[in-house]
C-alpha cells in the first residue's frame, strides 16, 4: 500500500511538472499586455480574474457553438483572454487617473492604437489595438476606471459607492473587429459592448 501511495504521489508531481513546462509564454507574442506595468495597481485589491487560454477557449467556443455560430470563429484564432478587477479607494481616484494617463502613452509608443477614448465623471475608459505589419489585429487591451459614481445605480437614492474600480481586459491572437464585441454577450467580458459603436480618437 505504501509502495501505492508513493508511486502515486511522483505521478502527481510528474505531473504538476510537466503541464507548468508546457505552460505557454503569452508575453512573447506582440498583443500580449501586462497589467503590473500599471504602477497605480500595485496597492490594488483584486476582486475578480479571468485567465482563458487557447485549450480553454477552444473548449468554450464547442460548447457555445450550438448558441451561436460565429463563436468558432471568434475565438478560433485567439491565444488568450484575461480579465482582472481590482478595488481603489476613491481617494485614489486621481491617481489612478494618472497612472492609466501615463499607460496611455506607453501603450501608443510601444504601436497600441488608441480607438475608443471615453472620460467622463463616473468613467474612464480606454480601448486599444495592436495591429501586424500586413495589417491584421493581433492584440486588443481595454483599460477602464470606475469612480463610483451613482449614474449606473439602479436606485438613485443610494449612497455612491465608496470605492472605485479598474477593470483590465487583454486579448491576444488574430482579432476580428467586427465581430469581437460578441464575447461580451457569450463570455461576458466587460467593455467589449464598446466596441459596436467604436469612434477613432483623433487627439
Amino acid at each position: 500500500m505504501n509502495q501505492i501511495k508513493t508511486l502515486l504521489v511522483l505521478f502527481f508531481l510528474l505531473s504538476v511538472n510537466f503541464f507548468a513546462q508546457q505552460k505557454e509564454d503569452y508575453s512573447k507574442y506582440p498583443g500580449y499586455f501586462n497589467y503590473k506595468e500599471i504602477s497605480g495597481l500595485k496597492n490594488a485589491e483584486s476582486l475578480s480574474e479571468v485567465y482563458l487560454e487557447e485549450t480553454l477557449l477552444k473548449m468554450v467556443a464547442g460548447m457555445a457553438q450550438d448558441k451561436s455560430d460565429d463563436m468558432g470563429d471568434i475565438v478560433g484564432g485567439l491565444k488568450l483572454i484575461q480579465v482582472n478587477e481590482y478595488k481603489i479607494d476613491k481617494s485614489s481616484i486621481t491617481d489612478m487617473e494618472g497612472s492609466l494617463g501615463v499607460m496611455d502613452k506607453n501603450l501608443q509608443s510601444k504601436g497600441w492604437d488608441r480607438i475608443v477614448r471615453t472620460n467622463n465623471r463616473d468613467n474612464l475608459t480606454n480601448i486599444y489595438i495592436k495591429k501586424s505589419s500586413n495589417g491584421e489585429f493581433e492584440g486588443l487591451a481595454i483599460l477602464s476606471l470606475s469612480k463610483g459614481g451613482e449614474s449606473d445605480k439602479p436606485d438613485k437614492s443610494d449612497k455612491p459607492d465608496p470605492y472605485g474600480k479598474v477593470t483590465c481586459v487583454n486579448i491576444v491572437g488574430k482579432i476580428d473587429l467586427a465581430k469581437i464585441g460578441n464575447l461580451t454577450k457569450e463570455l461576458n467580458i466587460p467593455g467589449l459592448d464598446k466596441m459596436k459603436n467604436k469612434e477613432k480618437d483623433k487627439d
